[in-house]
């Protein structure tokens, strides 16, 4: 979880993001940065759905994109 220290009057804000969260990040690398949605909740459906569903495994993706294709084709 990234914490804001610094919003500077230019509309620049300054976040610090823990070592283990940045590891990979390089000086001057881009990111995608989004406001966490209630503080430290996730958005909804995910927040909902945070450990009361298993993780979706790509066979399950495939399964279900072949199953709408004979669907479809039926």
């Amino acid at each position: 979880m990234a914490k804001v220290i610094e919003k500077r009057p230019d509309g620049t804000t300054v976040i610090v993001v823990p070592a283990a969260d940045a590891a990979e990040l390089e000086v001057g690398g881009e990111v995608d940065v989004r406001p966490a949605a209630n503080g430290d909740a996730l958005p909804w459906p995910v927040g909902a759905l945070a450990d009361k569903l298993p993780p979706i495994e790509i066979a399950d993706i495939k399964a279900a994109r072949q199953e709408a294709l004979l669907g479809k084709a039926e």
